[in-house]
């Protein structure tokens, strides 16, 4: 079936009109003989085409940014614009780009790396920061990583808070394995296992990182396995940061962890802290790793270790000879653990600083021991909040406290002519001969004296002050509530006498 509509007329004439997506001709309709409708083109594209580059070669690095802001439909930004002003007038002076919390989309992005690499090209461009900026895709990535093997004067880069998928991160180990750079960061990026394990495989050909931190990601198992064969090839890291990750896995996580430290004589700085790392076999591994390698650092705050867990990090203590310090905020330590503790790291020939965590309270005589060293060692430092003091509950009065009850009850009736002062129940008591009375005689002697009270108060009044199983000591309530508030017998108004007055 043709896609043409063949339309007859008198002079027998005929005409095409298209019905597809092109226009119709100028023989039919007032519409201009316009040529067939060319695909659109991929804007990617335009990055890389040679023409573009030869026209915009002699122009200035805002008027390439402006150009390609324009071929992309992008709007440009005059903050972007004066860095790189800046940076093209000043290329040999050491130059950091912060995008931290600019709300930067990927093309943004990507148009400032073309600049920077295909026009301005400098030549001390050490710091790369693209934090908390637009989710970073694919074509980023390879951008990217274009940049850092181009640019080698780059020696940070960090892209913290924001989303790298397994191929993302993929692509950027890659580039960060055969780059210059020295420190890299990705908090909060939702690294996967699969992910983690990707880029500490690439990264063990790297002989320039010397810092990762990969904080609040998602690493697990096969993360741990890769991180400890990262350990025992890489010969330049000093620091590695894994905080908040899965790595709680025995023998699947940490234990290939740590045994990927032994023999390692580069790294010096380790965080492992709110990785719930707890367990026999963990608590092995840190007693054989980290007196066979070089930590001068050393963080396990937030995790879950108990007494059994504290005694494998006392014994590791006393057999590391490199330690600096030692971070164990937010486990659980019992006092006699404190103790030992404290007594290690004030003993130790290295340990400079011992933290039981900013919000732990030690016992007094943890404190004492704390307070000792520091004064024989002043360089040494004990970090807690305060000490728990001895302050046992003091004990309930239940006596009193009823006999308050009763007395406030008496004198605050809903009523004003039901007051009475319960101090005069107390002195008729004190006055009797006999004061041991009988449940029975204890409740006539409250109803005839009129006061408000409750039966389940006065039922408890009696059982505070019983005797016998039937007997109230009535002397022994009167002689405390006096005791408590003396009170003077009550007056008597007498009588007027005589006749009132009255008008004449």
């Amino acid at each position: 079936m043709s896609s043409k509509l063949e339309v007859i007329f008198d002079d027998k004439s005929t005409v095409g009109l298209q019905a597809g997506p092109f226009r119709v001709s100028a023989q039919a309709t007032a519409v201009d003989d316009a040529k067939e409708f060319v695909a659109t083109e991929d804007p990617l594209s335009k990055l890389e085409s040679d023409a573009t580059k030869a026209t915009l070669h002699n122009v200035s690095a805002v008027a390439w940014y402006r150009a390609r802001s324009l071929a992309y439909g992008a709007t440009s930004f005059t903050a972007i614009e004066k860095l790189l002003d800046a940076v093209e007038h000043t290329p040999s002076e050491e130059t950091h780009l912060n995008f931290n919390r600019c709300g930067y989309t990927n093309l943004h992005i990507q148009i400032t790396l073309d600049v920077l690499l295909n026009k301005i090209r400098p030549e001390c461009l050490t710091a790369l920061n693209l934090c908390r900026n637009c989710l970073l895709n694919s074509s980023l990535a390879r951008f990217l990583g274009n940049v850092l093997q181009e640019l080698q004067s780059i020696t940070y880069l960090s892209v913290s808070f924001n989303t790298l998928d397994d191929e993302c991160i993929g692509v950027l180990s890659d580039a960060l394995s055969n780059s210059g750079v020295r420190w890299f960061e990705a908090h909060h990026c939702r690294i996967t296992d699969t992910g983690g394990s990707l880029f500490f495989i690439a990264m063990a050909y790297s002989d320039c990182i010397e810092r990762i931190q990969l904080n609040w990601n998602h690493l697990g198992m096969a993360s741990g396995v890769a991180i400890g064969k990262f350990l025992l090839a890489q010969r330049s890291l000093v620091q590695l940061h894994l905080a908040g990750n899965h790595l709680y896995p025995e023998t699947q996580s940490i234990v290939p962890l740590l045994q990927g430290l032994v023999g390692n004589e580069v790294l010096d700085d380790l965080d492992l802290s709110w990785n719930g790392l707890r367990g026999e076999a963990f608590g092995r591994a840190l007693l054989k790793a980290v007196p066979q390698s070089k930590l001068k650092r050393l963080n396990l705050e937030h995790n879950l270790f108990a007494t059994e867990e504290m005694a494998f990090v006392i014994r590791m203590l006393k057999k590391s000879e490199t330690l600096l310090e030692l971070h164990l905020g937010g486990n659980t330590f019992d006092e006699e653990s404190s103790l030992e503790l404290a007594r290690v790291a004030g003993r130790h020939s290295s340990l400079v600083l011992l933290s039981f965590g900013r919000f732990h309270f030690v016992s007094a005589r943890t404190n004492k021991l704390c307070t000792f060293f520091s004064r024989k060692t002043p360089t040494k430092q004990f970090i807690y909040q305060g000490v728990l003091l001895a302050n046992p509950p003091r004990p309930v009065d239940v006596q009193k406290m009823l006999l308050e009850r009763c007395r406030f009850l008496a004198m605050k009736p809903k009523q004003a002519k039901q007051k009475r002062d319960i101090g005069h129940l107390m002195l008729q008591f004190r006055g009797l001969e006999n004061a041991i009375l009988t449940r029975d005689e204890f409740l006539l002697a409250v109803k005839l004296f009129r006061a408000k009270l409750d039966r389940a108060l006065i039922d408890a009044l009696m059982d505070a002050f019983a005797v016998s199983k039937g007997s109230v000591d009535a002397g022994a309530m009167a002689h405390k509530y006096l005791t408590l508030h003396p009170t003077e017998p009550p007056t008597v108004a007498k009588a007027t006498t005589g006749k009132s007055n009255k008008k004449k």
